[in-house]
């Protein structure tokens, strides 16, 4: 006995210490586990019908944000939402992608609304085709989904001028995202239009509309405080009744949100912090991550971006320890389409970033729609955390399938006077204006693409100078009357550019001669500022200044030339009609004088299927297919290839048009490939965020 007692009394200690360890790590743990019962035991389990449940007895209320539980009909609800925009893939593939949605666990899809697609020119509007808004609710709601609208007018979103349309440029005194009147008029027009559409599609009239959002991170721009309100009373004019919301990034502010309304917030790490943040502005209503950024976005001659799936799913699992709904920005990001990708204007030189074509984001779902890994790390975190999760989910729908069609030989060429000359609209304007004021399109201008500038000018020599900055990028050339002398390549980055017309002398006399010079400028708009942060800009990179092409005068000397011939190259839908209808000239050689166009045909017997157009010795420019704008590449990169839809593509032959910007391009036998598999990146060209 006495042994016994002795070794209970040598291990006493050990025991008590261990066992305080143990309540220790209890206690620590406590938190999180009461924190993860808590949210679970409150919300039910998501039903399969959503939409039966929550209309069960007949539709009272829609959705109410008060207290910890956001409600829908007086039921309570956790928003799992994923962002999906429709104007980024095309309609036939709506419905595969908010499938896929449905499979994850998500009840809820989230659009913008580009207000520069639906308004194309003033008082004329299309919702038709890739833009039929009405068929997208109509699908979301036919899969299960309830809808989260976010109508701008601003979207951000990496896209054109966050979705401003180009001619409200026309003004020259324009303010966007103020109350100024003209921006104001334009705004309620436009949302009388898109309102007005939508408005019986909302959930308590029978749709499935649940939240709407007033303008876009406000806080972050902040240019005018009676703005927001402005808005918000416009909203609410033309029969919107769901919940309104805000939501801000590091902007969110109790000025520029609104009292009564929710406010939502965006980040992608530090989620305890911004959460906090939240919950101290709105104590007593649930929170609500807006954007959680799944990724991110690439700018030309950047890094290829990855949000690694470790430090995704930490901040994932935080949002929803905390018991916050989520909104996945993106779920799935799509295709930048034509000239449609935006810019981000910057505080360090050369200020003015241009987004790439692909916008994959690095989201659960890829560019081209299929299930990442990601895809699958969010379907586990939700599961394990995300309150009211299905017991069960449906199967996604099947893998896409991809193309290799191989490589494509060019046969056609036309050089860029050919091109121009097939455009039927040349200006004439006593002194360079930008793209927006020319008098095309009905008088509302040219919105995208590229312009070309000529004058003539008489020289003793000296220098020639282009005020201010170029917008966004130029091609320069000098003639006399028989021969090139000069050309150049420069973009923004290069303030008051210059060039030297050298002093021509008389070989008999020594006398420097008068001679007549041509001077022409092709100049293309890389896309307009989508994202602006306060006023730390400088003016040519804030949003109000985002007019293209010459935006300033060219001086010869100390004389302003005059008299331009100015021609749009919009590369629109009628000018791909008359490129494909015209003789072109046989390819002969290996190299050409650039910019010019090439053509080729890819024949595909049997169903068209998803591909990729990759540009191997190719410098810059846009590529067509069947006259569909598959957007711009560029070698610097960082993306490769160009993804091309099956819905663009048909059985029987199909044209390739590259219009290629480099002055002299050298190919072998110039082609392009089709490959089965996208390459945003090289392997050693990748950021981690």
């Amino acid at each position: 006995m006495a042994n016994i007692l002795t070794v209970r009394s040598v291990h006493l200690k050990r025991i008590v210490i261990l066992s305080l360890i143990s309540i220790v790590i209890i206690w620590y743990m406590l938190p999180t586990l009461n924190t993860r019962t808590y949210y679970q035991n409150r919300i039910p389990q998501m039903e399969k019908d959503l939409y039966a449940y929550y209309t069960k007895g007949g539709v009272g209320k829609g959705l109410e944000a008060e207290g910890e539980f956001f409600t829908l009909n007086k039921r309570k609800i956790f928003l799992l939402s994923g962002a999906v925009h429709y104007f980024r893939f095309p309609h036939e593939y709506w419905r595969n992608r908010l499938l896929k949605l449905k499979a994850a666990g998500l009840n809820v899809v989230e659009t913008y609304v580009a207000w520069n697609l639906h308004e194309p020119h003033p008082g004329e509007y299309n919702f038709q085709g890739n833009l039929d808004l009405l068929h997208f609710l109509d699908t979301a709601k036919e899969v299960g989904l309830f809808v989260i609208f976010r109508p701008g007018p601003y979207i951000c979103s990496e896209w054109e001028w966050g979705g401003l349309p180009h001619w409200l440029l026309r003004d020259p005194d324009m303010k966007i995202r103020t109350t100024y009147p003209p921006f104001i008029k334009a705004v309620d027009r436009y949302f009388g239009q898109v309102l007005s559409l939508v408005k019986e599609y909302q959930f308590t009239k029978g749709g499935p509309i649940i939240a709407v959002q007033i303008e876009n991170e406000y806080g972050s721009y902040a240019a005018d405080e009676k703005y927001m309100p402005s808005v918000m009373e416009i909203i609410k004019k033309y029969g919107i009744v769901e919940l309104l919301f805000t939501s801000d990034g590091e902007g969110i502010s109790d000025e520029y949100t609104l009292p009564g309304i929710l406010a939502t917030i965006n980040f992608q790490r530090n989620a305890n912090v911004k959460l906090d943040i939240l919950q101290r502005q709105q104590p007593n209503r649930p929170l609500m991550v807006m954007e959680y950024w799944s990724g991110w976005f690439d700018h030309w001659g950047e890094n290829h971006h990855l949000f690694p799936n470790s430090a995704y799913t930490e901040t994932l699992r935080t949002i929803l320890k905390r018991g916050a709904s989520v909104n996945f920005y993106m779920f799935y990001g799509g295709t930048n389409f034509g000239f449609m990708n935006g810019a981000n204007s910057e505080r360090s030189d050369p200020y003015y970033y241009p987004t790439i074509t692909s916008y994959d984001y690095d989201a659960p779902l890829s560019e081209s729609g299929d299930i990442t890994l990601k895809w699958k790390a969010t379907v586990e975190e939700l599961r394990a955390y995300a309150p009211g999760f299905p017991s069960s989910l449906p199967e996604p729908p099947p893998p896409t399938a991809y193309a290799k069609y191989g490589k494509v030989m060019m046969t056609g060429y036309l050089p860029l006077q050919q091109l121009l000359d097939t455009v039927a609209i040349i200006e004439q304007h006593e002194h360079p204006v930008s793209m927006e004021m020319l008098d095309c399109n009905g008088g509302s201008g040219q919105a995208y693409g590229f312009t070309f500038y000529r004058a003539n000018f008489e020289s003793l020599g000296g220098k020639v100078r282009v005020e201010n900055r170029i917008a966004d990028r130029a091609q320069i050339w000098l003639h006399t009357s028989d021969k090139l002398i000069f050309k150049d390549v420069f973009d923004w980055s290069k303030e008051n550019y210059e060039l030297t017309v050298a002093q021509v002398k008389n070989l008999k006399t020594k006398e420097v001669e008068r001679k007549l010079y041509k001077l022409e400028l092709l100049v293309e708009n890389l896309g307009r500022v989508n994202f602006q942060w306060h006023n730390d800009a400088p003016p040519f990179a804030t949003m109000d200044n985002q007019r293209k092409g010459l935006v300033g005068n060219i001086l010869h000397n100390s004389e302003i030339l005059t008299n331009w011939e100015i021609i749009p190259l919009q590369f629109d839908a009628d000018y791909m009609k008359k490129l494909m209808s015209m003789q072109w000239l046989d390819i002969i050689g290996t190299s050409w004088i650039g910019p010019a166009a090439f053509m080729g045909t890819l024949d595909i017997s049997g169903t068209p299927q998803d591909t990729f157009l990759r540009l191997d010795g190719w410098g810059k420019g846009v590529a067509f297919v069947n006259g569909f704008n598959l957007g711009r590449y560029w070698k610097k990169g960082p993306q490769q290839t160009l993804y091309v839809p099956a819905p663009v593509l048909h059985t029987g032959p199909n044209v390739i048009i590259i219009f290629e910007l480099e002055f002299d391009i050298r190919l072998p036998s110039p082609s392009v490939t089709f490959i089965n598999q996208p390459v945003l990146s090289t392997s050693t060209r990748e950021t981690y965020m």
